[in-house]
């Protein structure tokens, strides 16, 4: 694959972009990550165009600079806490007369889960197969080339507000782009950030963004739940603002460049010297900005154990898995995290040169998910501005794709402030 494949991840406070390849030996090779601030979402909801738009924009062009090459094409991921999965089978007797189930089987009995009522201002984003059933036999994870007369499937469909898809395609549009196609981001998220084991025996991703969390369970290589809960990194500058009187400009420096979990042993570092306007300096503690970052973190997470509690999915997750910004990279995160999970907790990173780091984990997870798809397109819907195909993975996931492409405590802890 001589192009290169092209992943954007419009988060509510920076678009992230990677650039990448498969090279001679086969394997992915990121030539280029980015990111830039953008203000045009909340809670994953496009909320002004023209912002979001210039965002992509600038952070492709960043992204030219790097590959020496002109993208006009790119990839895009759809937050899990938007969609909804909803539970579905699907049931088609086998064409050929040898009984063997290829490929063209299993499009017709994905395309048969799909047969189900929703509602008018939601459309089917993709299927997730959970397993297959061949005459009976179940818990089978690919079909192809097995024998048999009935092949079922038991599975999800992903559905999305139709507007909420169309601005997101549209800001990517008016930045000059085109948009090859859609990927569930907790799904192109765990091909990235968790190792096989975990998704085998249970785990949960928190995708911690700057003004929601996305929660999503995995378990025996499936997805079986997400949640969105609507909090996030500016909650905590917004705390860090209010208990310190201070602008919230400062508020989030402060919270990048020294936000923490773990107090420090040299006293010499407990003052931090903030600028509050002009030759005005106020000096904050550092144990009361740990106090305040603590305090809402461990907040998060009894939100998030709660949510997973009254889910019924607590039971099924041995493992948490942290992604996102600024908040992942909070020293003793892991700690806090285990202290209220009682399981192991850690930070999710890819593991490619030049793009290790928590942020970038949807992006290269974008082109990870692109590059092990398929070719097969299939036509499902036309508008005046294009036509646009499902496209099959070789895992039975859809993605949406151009005709261009062919691919796709709180403690009371600030009550003490007032």
């Amino acid at each position: 694959m001589d192009e290169y494949i092209v992943g954007i991840d419009i988060g509510s406070s920076k678009i992230c972009g990677a650039a990448g390849k498969i090279d001679k030996q086969g394997k992915l090779q990121i030539a280029g990550v980015k990111s830039v601030a953008c203000s045009g979402l909340k809670k994953g909801i496009v909320v002004d165009i023209d912002s979001t738009s210039e965002a992509i924009r600038s952070c492709i062009e960043q992204l030219n600079r790097m590959i020496d090459k002109e993208i006009t094409n790119v990839y895009i991921s759809l937050p899990g806490g938007i969609c909804e999965l909803v539970p579905s089978q699907g049931v088609v007797a086998i064409s050929s007369e040898d009984r063997e189930i290829n490929k063209n089987d299993v499009q017709r009995v994905l395309n048969a889960a799909k047969v189900i009522s929703i509602p008018s201002n939601k459309e089917i984003i993709g299927v997730i197969p959970n397993e297959y059933i061949i005459d009976g036999f179940d818990n089978i994870k690919d079909p192809i080339s097995m024998s048999g007369l009935k092949l079922e499937v038991d599975a999800h469909v992903i559905l999305a507000q139709t507007t909420i898809v169309s601005n997101l395609i549209k800001s990517v549009r008016n930045s000059g782009l085109s948009v090859n196609g859609i990927a569930l981001e907790p799904l192109v998220v765990s091909q990235i950030a968790l190792k096989k084991d975990e998704l085998k025996m249970g785990s949960v991703l928190l995708d911690i963004g700057a003004d929601k969390i996305d929660i999503s369970v995995y378990k025996d290589g499936d997805i079986l739940y997400t949640e969105m809960i609507p909090f996030g990194g500016n909650t905590i500058t917004n705390d860090i603002a209010l208990c310190l009187k201070i602008p919230f400009s400062e508020a989030d420096n402060l919270k990048l460049k020294y936000g923490s979990l773990e107090k420090p042993s040299n006293l010499a570092a407990n003052t931090i010297k903030v600028s509050v306007g002009y030759n005005d300096i106020v000096n904050v503690n550092y144990s009361t900005l740990i106090d305040i970052i603590e305090a809402r973190v461990e907040e998060y997470f009894i939100l998030i154990k709660d949510s997973l509690q009254h889910s019924g999915h607590l039971e099924d997750i041995a493992n948490v898995i942290i992604v996102g910004g600024g908040v992942s990279y909070f020293k003793g995160i892991c700690e806090l995290g285990r202290n209220v999970f009682n399981i192991p907790v850690r930070v999710g990173v890819p593991e490619y040169l030049g793009a290790s780091s928590p942020v970038y984990n949807t992006a290269v997870g974008i082109i990870r998910d692109v590059t092990k798809s398929s070719s097969y397109a299939e036509p499902v819907r036309k508008s005046k501005e294009t036509t646009v195909y499902r496209e099959e993975q070789q895992d039975g996931r859809e993605l949406d794709s151009e005709q261009t492409g062919v691919l796709s405590k709180i403690k009371g802890f600030l009550a003490d402030f007032f």
